[in-house]
């Protein structure tokens, strides 16, 4: 889902994996928010993302019913996206920026998770480090084991800037 909003011109939405002793759980923010490891968010910022409705959370304890919802059960990463962009308007509106340095380095991280993998910064027992843990979901004979993936590049160093003219819905949301 998150690839498809970077594809129709989020690249500001950043995704925070992290593990929960009882299930996987996802947040998804606008970049601005972004600590130094790129992919957390600044914990003093959080009060404030909160009241501004500027953080989605999903956890794996909820299976498909994504972020709360309970009609997205069966439905596409596309028709997921879609959703997502008409009940979070201000998270997307945030992230309408162009940063193609993180969106590929984002869709380089989903491709390692097609073989398996689930991707986490944190865990309930284990410390923050400066890469990506790669949890092995469901292994696949004969498939090299992938302990890590490097962070994001750093916003700083990303070519970001706001496209104009923002999309008509903008006005009306």
């Amino acid at each position: 889902m998150v690839a498809i909003l970077h594809g129709k011109g989020f690249h500001g939405l950043r995704v925070y994996p992290w593990l929960y002793p009882l299930a996987y759980r996802v947040e998804i923010y606008p970049a601005k928010f972004s600590g130094p490891s790129g992919v957390r968010y600044d914990d003093d910022l959080a009060p404030v993302m909160e009241e501004k409705r500027l953080v989605a959370r999903h956890s794996g304890a909820d299976q498909a019913n994504y972020f709360g919802w309970d009609d997205v059960a069966s439905d596409s990463a596309h028709e997921l996206a879609i959703k997502f962009i008409d009940r979070f308007p201000q998270i997307v509106k945030a992230g309408y920026i162009v940063d193609y340095a993180y969106v590929g380095w984002y869709a380089t991280l989903i491709a390692h998770c097609e073989y398996g993998y689930l991707p986490y910064l944190s865990a309930e027992f284990e410390p923050e480090t400066d890469v990506m843990r790669m949890l092995q979901a469901n292994a696949i004979a004969g498939q090299h084991q992938m302990d890590w993936f490097p962070l994001p590049p750093s916003a700083g160093n990303g070519h970001r800037f706001d496209p104009r003219p923002e999309p008509r819905w903008f006005q009306s949301n």
